[in-house]
């Protein structure tokens, strides 16, 4: 669940990447920005109590033009350092996500399979949940070989299921409640 402060911060960073038409790139700032604030030694370096504020707003400013960050992705990263919000990063940017995401009519959808699936099969499921959906859908794979074969969609908290694990496991369900006495 994203908190309320990750909210806050997402909506105010929508509201100024809006007005500056950039809402996408910098959605795709915050994509950046996230795998290097996953990186262990940029983690310690922010969580530790001994780095003062200035020299957050210093490392923030050396890892931002290392990148090539736009003057508002590296203005926002360095308001979470001084304000020590850099743990809210990850919630900030899926709230940022969904804004951005109902601003511009469209939806994500991850698709789970056994096996890792190819373009078209991609472009296929993508296609039908934009038909269900009526918006344009982003989607993600990912591989689960506990699935054993099929797919398992997740799309605006909806499942579809279509997976031979969840098969099994009806037929399963299914079989032990005729066995057992009424």
């Amino acid at each position: 669940m994203t908190s309320a402060i990750a909210k806050r911060y997402a909506r105010a960073l929508a509201s100024v990447a809006g007005e500056q038409n950039r809402l996408e790139d910098t959605a795709t700032e915050l994509e950046t920005i996230a795998g290097w604030l996953d990186d262990a030694d940029v983690k310690a370096a922010f969580e530790s109590p001994h780095l003062s504020i200035p020299a957050r707003r210093g490392l923030v400013a050396r890892l931002a033009e290392s990148q090539g960050l736009s003057e508002l992705a590296r203005n926002f990263l360095s308001l979470l350092a001084e304000r020590n919000r850099l743990d809210q990063f990850r919630a900030i940017v899926l709230a940022y996500q969904a804004l951005v995401d109902r601003s511009l009519g469209r939806v994500r959808a991850t698709i789970r399979a056994a096996t890792p699936l190819d373009d078209a099969s991609t472009a296929q499921i993508r296609d039908v949940l934009e038909q269900l959906s009526g918006k344009k859908v982003l989607v993600s794979v990912v591989v689960d070989p506990t699935l054993i074969a099929g797919v398992s969609v997740e799309i605006e908290g909806r499942v579809y299921d279509g997976s031979a694990h969840t098969q099994l496991a009806h037929l399963a369900r299914s079989m032990a409640r005729e066995v057992s006495p009424a």
